[in-house]
């Protein structure tokens, strides 16, 4: 279980588009921890966020931010 720190969670939403897929991965404090089946890969090595970026830009993906958001602490 991830406890958050003093300045809570970061959880992102992001898609791949490739050639031949389209896909959503989540990312929490900048670590993908779900990945839709084609990439699960990701989530299963925890990649980062630059990991994904640099892998898909070599590929010739693009990644998209669709979402993002800061998740406070419950206990302060």
């Amino acid at each position: 279980m991830h406890r958050a720190g003093a300045a809570g969670v970061i959880e992102i939403l992001a898609v791949i588009d490739a050639p031949h897929f389209y896909c959503g991965i989540v990312l929490r404090d900048n670590v993908v921890v779900e990945a839709a089946d084609i990439v699960k890969y990701m989530a299963k090595q925890k990649w980062s966020r630059d990991r994904v970026r640099d892998y898909c830009k070599q590929k010739g993906w693009k990644v998209f931010v669709v979402h993002e958001l800061q998740r406070e602490p419950i206990i302060k």
